[in-house]
């Protein structure tokens, strides 16, 4: 019995069904809505409270952007202390990041430098979006609109509302990390490609004159 053509067709449905597969990290202080913006976006769902994540919690999400599937993991970090020794190991091989505070707590804004310097020191320069969190409750905002856009300028960051309770702009926030994702390896394709066409040349000049 030819079992070649049964062993074939095994293989190729067991292949990936995504032409991408990227890691986000999801940063902030406690109690900011991490977890409940991971979970609205990953499954559009909420619920009114959680319990604190100890280390990371772990989703995935599978989405189409430009035409591309892409399989988004999101790694939620704790704010606890006893995390911070860990973070190199959770940060490691992230495409992006997502910085989440809550507009209602200042303290939580106030920490964003400190998680930003983490993402930096562990993740190196990837694409970050800063996330203003539960603008549901608006009317007990502590951070205005406009102090939180002056701080992700002069961060070099993309700046979103966002309420993980009724939806607003989470799709927003985690597609548009994506999308920015996506454009920079583009680029960094489109440069390497660049280089490899001038390295040929000047290969291709040399082998002349040496033939001559």
């Amino acid at each position: 019995m030819d079992t070649s053509k049964e062993r074939t067709r095994i293989s190729k449905t067991r292949g990936p069904r995504y032409q991408h597969l990227f890691k986000v990290i999801v940063v902030g202080a406690g109690k900011v809505g991490k977890t409940s913006l991971t979970i609205r976006f990953a499954e559009d769902r909420f619920r009114e409270s959680y319990l604190p994540t100890l280390g990371v919690d772990f989703m995935t999400k599978n989405l189409t952007v430009n035409e591309a599937n892409v399989k988004l993991q999101l790694w939620d970090t704790g704010g606890q202390e006893f995390v911070m020794s860990l973070l190199p190991f959770y940060f490691s091989g992230a495409a992006g990041g997502v910085l989440v505070y809550d507009i209602t707590n200042r303290n939580s804004f106030n920490s964003l430098d400190y998680w930003l310097k983490q993402i930096r020191q562990n993740a190196g320069d990837v694409p970050v979006v800063l996330a203003g969190n539960k603008v549901d409750i608006g009317d007990q905002r502590k951070v205005s609109t406009e102090e939180a856009q002056a701080f992700a300028a002069d961060k070099n960051l993309i700046y979103l509302e966002t309420s993980a309770k009724t939806g607003v702009s989470v799709p927003d926030l985690f597609e548009g990390i994506v999308k920015v994702i996506m454009d920079r390896e583009s680029k960094k394709r489109a440069s390497k490609t660049k280089k490899d066409e001038k390295e040929e040349e000047k290969e291709g000049e040399f082998s002349f004159w040496q033939k001559a």
